[in-house]
Parts: C-alpha cells; structure tokens; sequence
C-alpha cells in the first residue's frame, strides 16, 4: 500500500515507505536519517531560512496575514500550489489564479501528499507558505513514469486563496449542475432532493412493481465525472451488474434516484458530490490517481468535489 483512505500520521508513515519495497523497522529509520540528511544539506547549501516542523518538514512564511482566519480541523479549504523535487523537476502546478483553487479537506485523510495538510495548519487564508519536504511525507517510495521518483524529497509552494462553507461548496455544485443542464439543453430532470436531478430516459415495464424502500435494484450503469464523455466506473465490459438495496447503498444519490423505477426503466441522474462520493480524497497531481488505484490504494477514482452523472438500466426489482 502506498496510502489508505483513512490513516494516522504514523500509519500513512509506515505505509508510504514499506510500499514498494520490503524494508525492516531498520531500513525504515534508515531511509528516513537519510531524507533528513539530504532535506538538511539542501536547507544549509541554499541559504534558505526556514523553520523545522516536529514532523520533518520545514517551512517559511513568504506571505503573512495576521488578520487572516486560522483554518482547523475539517476546513475546506481553496489553494492554489507548485510541487518540484528539490532537483528542480516540475512535479504538478496549479498556479494560475484566473482559475478556481484546488479544493481540499483539511483532515488526516482529506489530501496526498500528507505535508502540505500538515503545513495547513500553520497558515492563514490569504497566506503564502514554501514547505521543504521528506519523501516519507510526500510520496515515499512511490514512482510514476519519469514525473516522479523514488524517495523524492519536495519543495512546495503554497497560496491559501479560500476557506469554504460545506454549504457553499454543495451550492458551487448544484450551480455547475444547472449550467451544464442549460448549457447542454437538456430537458426532464427533476430534483428529487437536494442536489440529486433524475429524468427518465426509457419508461419501464408497468406491469411489474415499482422499486420500494427496501427493494433490491439490480442495473447496468456507466458513471462519469460531470461533463465527461469517459466513464470513470461501468458495468458493460465485464457484464457484471450492480445490486442496490434502497436505502441502505451508502450512497444518497443512489438511494434517491433508485427508488420507484421498473424493469427496463433507463434513466440519468445528475448528482453533487455530497451525494455521492464524499469521502473522496484529493490527491495532487491528479494524473497519478488511476496509477494509484492500479497498484491496488483503496481510493476512489472520482475526483472530490466534482458532480457526477450516472445513466442506469434497470434489469430487476426484487
């Protein structure tokens, strides 16, 4: 494993450098003596005045905002960033700031690479932080292609454009939703709960009973991220169907749009984020995601807060 959905500090410690390789406890401490070493001489030979965290990261304040709002634990939170190995490989960037931030909760598993949550805690909206990592907070041993390396140590630039409401965050979604409807000129969908649009696309067979609390739905799916045409899940290829029970999927939006359809019923649904995968987390650069899930991460391959559009084909209603 290279990451879990959910970890501690130590956890995600072990698990970012134990991934690839098989390493004792020694090795381990090794490896890391090393990246410490490494993070030093580069602090030291580039005159960079910066501030050791407990952690092993360092950090310095290029912006300060002491008017600015602290963020706390499950802050969300807009931030505009640059990731380069400190050989100077350009890694990820998302700098431009004619664009929205890169959105991100502030928790243990709410963004990859773990320092810049850890150096989040230390700044201010509106503030601008340059964090100097260890590899065993970032990527660890973790390659992909020639973007990343091995035991890459980092050096991360960090704008922290904005703190966000989870109710400005479900409206910024629910806006995206009704553009792309009226950008896309689609007509029939009914909001059958906060954030959830549904339209029947195939009326079903009403000589059978309709999907209840309780029923299990069997269908055919394709789920995409909104305004995708390639799905990121589907049920096609491998003929393999998906079994809901109403009420009990762990996903609202499935809950919601399964309920009172028939056999041979297609329809499409239009869903925020909060409805669906919620607990997804962010991970930079996003190109590695797929990589990620690849080598087995138990992540999903949705994006976090990014609406999904989902068409289904009832097969059966039990």
């Amino acid at each position: 494993m290279i990451l879990t959905n959910k970890f501690t500090w130590l956890l995600g410690l072990i698990i970012l450098m134990t991934s690839c390789i098989d390493e004792s406890p020694s090795d381990l401490e090794l490896a890391m003596e090393r990246d410490d070493l490494i993070l030093e001489q580069y602090i030291a030979s580039n005159n960079i005045v910066a501030t050791k965290s407990q952690s092993g990261y360092y950090y310095s304040k290029t912006v300060e905002k002491p008017e600015g709002e602290q963020f706390v634990n499950a802050d969300y939170i807009g931030v505009y960033y640059e990731i380069k190995s400190i050989d100077g490989q350009m890694i990820d960037s998302h700098m431009d700031e004619t664009k929205e931030p890169k959105i991100f909760k502030y928790s243990q598993d709410g963004l990859w690479p773990i320092a810049i949550t850890y150096a989040s805690g230390l700044a201010k909206v509106g503030e601008e932080l340059t964090v100097y990592t260890p590899s065993y907070l970032a990527f660890g041993n973790y390659g992909y292609e020639a973007l990343i390396l091995p035991s890459s140590n980092l050096v991360i630039k960090l704008k922290y454009a904005a703190k966000y409401t989870k109710e400005e965050l479900i409206q910024r979604e629910e806006n995206m939703i009704t553009d792309y409807i009226a950008s896309e000129q689609l007509e029939g969908f009914t909001e059958v709960e906060d954030g959830v649009y549904v339209r029947t696309i195939t009326v079903g067979d009403d000589t059978k009973t309709k999907s209840k609390l309780g029923s299990n739905v069997s269908v055919d799916f394709e789920l995409f991220e909104l305004g995708s045409d390639d799905p990121v899940y589907e049920s096609y290829t491998g003929n393999q169907p998906i079994s809901v029970t109403i009420g009990n999927s762990g996903l609202a939006f499935l809950n919601e749009s399964l309920i009172d359809v028939l056999p041979d019923q297609k329809i499409e649904v239009l869903s925020t984020s909060f409805n669906a995968y919620d607990e997804s987390i962010q991970i930079f650069p996003a190109a590695i995601r797929e990589d990620l899930v690849s080598k087995g991460e138990q992540i999903d391959l949705i994006k976090p807060f990014t609406p999904i559009r989902f068409e289904a084909e009832v097969i059966s209603v039990n």
